[in-house]
């Protein structure tokens, strides 16, 4: 508990504190240090955003590496969503895809041994799949490691295709 606390000074003071008192002490200093600022800060609110509201491409690549099968851009969202990391650094994000009729009949020839059922966590992403995907035709793929869970599935009929990823953050060892 105390590290996390540690973390977080840290990252108040490296992250919020430093850059608003070196704005506030060098803005009137030299005209290029005003530019440099102002960048620091344009830099500030687009990581911000692509930290809460990650691209249609942040999906698109982990649909890629979960299932290592190469789609075209002509795969649709339906129904994305990602949280936000809570104390501990957990989140997770899922989304449901429609892919094309040939990425279709790659997946055919794909084959699990065993069911594996949905995600059970009680969160949205949980919900959003679990909507969809409720079919005895469903087959799930699941990778776990110590910090994550990844899993991606389809239903053997359809064009869709759900991710779920559960990271389960950075003090869980």
């Amino acid at each position: 508990m105390f590290e996390q606390i540690i973390i977080v000074l840290m990252g108040i003071l490296f992250l919020i504190v430093l850059p608003i008192m070196s704005t506030i002490k060098y803005w009137n200093y030299k005209p290029y240090i005003k530019y440099a600022l102002s960048l620091i800060w344009i830099s500030y609110i687009v990581i911000f955003y692509e930290v809460f509201f990650p691209r249609d491409s942040y999906y698109i690549n982990n649909l890629k590496s979960f299932s290592n099968i190469e789609f075209t851009n002509e795969t649709k969202i339906l129904n994305s969503y990602t949280s936000f990391l809570n104390i501990k650094g957990e989140y997770s994000s899922c989304a449901i895809f429609e892919v094309t009729n040939n990425e279709k009949n790659i997946l055919k020839n794909l084959k699990k041994d065993k069911m594996i059922s949905l995600p059970d966590f009680n969160d949205h992403c949980t919900k959003i799949i679990k909507e969809q995907f409720k079919n005895d035709k469903l087959i799930t793929f699941k990778s776990i490691d110590e910090k994550n869970l990844k899993q991606w599935g389809f239903l053997k009929d359809s064009n869709k295709i759900f991710i779920y990823h559960k990271y389960f953050g950075m003090t869980n060892k």
